[in-house]
């Protein structure tokens, strides 16, 4: 999922919709707010007479850093978070919006006080049961967030400030147009295919290919960091409290809006008292962890067991053990139902494999190497002298016809993958490699560019695309040209 999320980041920012008040009720990351690398200037960036402040950047950080963690099973953590950049996804997504910010109020355009009132009666976390605005949600809910209301205001100012500039980049579309786009999605082919596959264990290993291999790609091949920790768990009691005590530690102003709905409203005590338990529990049990960790810091006790982790170990606090030295303890966390004390022993550091610890990983490499270049060879000798099997017309959305493409011959993502590739290629005969031992070589026997029947079928999905299209270029056009008009003077120094 990172590899993905590294080749499509650029892609990805498009899609996440900046909200503030997507923001509110999320909650920030889990580790903290963002560590700043900044000289003395008060602000991350200037743009023109807009200023970047640290609240800004921070709020942006969490919202980019809660999606990329959602569309990656929350995998996310911070040492990925440096390796996608974020921070500078971060920044480059300010920069452009005080752009904006600057044409809008330079054009005349401006938001009432009124209508910024109106976003906020309208926004469901600042609802009661009701659905009526309330005050006393609002200034809780803010404060839980480190936000000051002359900061969430401003930022809502911003927001329906560009929303107001995008209204000029919504441009009217033509037909000719539409039937343009309806022809690159929906153009046919009558395509001859034959797929062609070939056996791996046909290849005869070349022991001193593979060491070279192994020299000239040895850099990819390492151990993995080590950690040999020392556990001690503390384990959930089942102790039962009384509604009284429960009911107490729920209404407590340091917890009462920690329990909501998946709408953010907040819930009752006796719809949200299964979490109370549990986090009461826990409360309870942190004072026994903390007294455990004193007995281990001082001998009186001995750890339960130890083990060695790697950061793949996501269970485990592993961007706090970096920062550890040799035999300092950490003090409690939150692990499955109860508490964990970890004492780190030692770092075994990343090095480079021996050929003999590298050698399977290498031989694998080695024969999917020699494979793919077997099965390129056999697929360009077939080019302009093979039959294959008519598959009829087929366009970029056609699924397989199982009676002419059986699943043993290609499979769904097989065949959605070649007619990807086909659709990409200005070739009237090629070929396809599906992987190190398959590959489809094929010729285009006719093409029809225009569908009536798929052009009625998505015309308004066409039209929603083309106008996002067009938005998306005169915006990214409109950028660069700000860019020259207005200063932009970098303080954030990059992590």
């Amino acid at each position: 999922m990172l590899t993905w999320m590294q080749h499509h980041k650029k892609y990805l920012v498009v899609t996440i919709w900046i909200s503030v008040i997507a923001f509110v009720g999320a909650g920030f990351v889990g580790w903290g707010a963002y560590d700043f690398n900044l000289n003395r200037n008060s602000s991350v960036a200037v743009v023109g007479d807009e200023k970047i402040t640290f609240s800004e950047f921070n709020t942006r950080y969490n919202q980019i850093y809660n999606y990329y963690n959602q569309i990656s099973n929350n995998t996310l953590n911070e040492q990925k978070a440096k390796e996608l950049q974020i921070d500078l996804i971060v920044l480059n997504s300010l920069i452009e919006d005080k752009l904006l910010l600057s044409f809008a109020k330079d054009i005349g355009l401006n938001v009432s006080n009124n209508e910024i009132i109106q976003e906020l009666i309208k926004t469901r976390f600042f609802q009661d049961n009701q659905g009526d605005f309330n005050k006393t949600f609002y200034y809780n809910i803010l404060k839980q967030n480190n936000l000051t209301p002359k900061e969430y205001e401003q930022s809502i100012y911003n927001e329906l400030l560009i929303d107001k500039l995008n209204g000029i980049f919504n441009l009217s579309n033509q037909t000719e147009e539409l039937k343009m786009l309806s022809s690159s999605f929906f153009m046919q082919d009558l395509l001859n295919i034959e797929v062609i596959n070939y056996d791996k264990n046909k290849i005869d290993i070349n022991e001193k290919e593979v060491e070279k291999l192994w020299q000239e790609t040895k850099e990819n091949y390492k151990t993995e960091k080590i950690y040999e920790v020392s556990l001690y768990y503390i384990k959930p009691d089942t102790k039962q409290y009384s509604d009284k005590e429960l009911y107490n530690f729920y209404n407590d102003k340091n917890n009462k809006f920690k329990y909501k709905d998946v709408n953010g409203r907040l819930l009752d005590f006796n719809s949200s008292k299964e979490k109370v338990i549990k986090d009461y529990r826990l409360n309870e049990l942190k004072e026994i962890a903390n007294k455990k960790f004193l007995d281990l810091k001082s001998g009186k006790i001995s750890f339960q067991k130890d083990i060695n982790i790697t950061k793949d170990d996501v269970k485990y606090p592993i961007e706090r053990l970096t920062k550890t030295t040799k035999n300092e303890i950490l003090r409690p966390f939150e692990f499955e139902e109860g508490f964990m004390i970890i004492r780190l022993n030692k770092v075994d550091p990343i090095r480079l494999k021996t050929f003999e610890e590298a050698k399977n990983d290498v031989l694998e490499q080695y024969l999917n190497q020699e494979s793919r270049k077997k099965i390129e060879e056999i697929a360009q000798s077939k080019i302009g002298n093979f039959k294959g099997i008519n598959i009829g017309f087929v366009s970029r959305d056609s699924s397989r016809d199982s009676q002419k493409l059986g699943e043993n011959i290609l499979n769904d993502t097989e065949f959605n993958y070649f007619l990807m590739n086909v659709f990409n290629s200005d070739q009237n005969s090629s070929y396809v490699i599906l992987n190190d031992t398959k590959a489809v070589v094929y010729k285009i026997n006719k093409q029809e560019l225009f569908n009536e029947t798929k052009f009625k079928e998505y015309k308004n999905v066409l039209e929603q695309n083309l106008k996002t299209l067009k938005s998306s270029e005169l915006k990214k056009e409109l950028v660069e040209q700000l860019k020259k008009e207005y200063p932009i003077k970098i303080y954030y120094k990059g992590n």
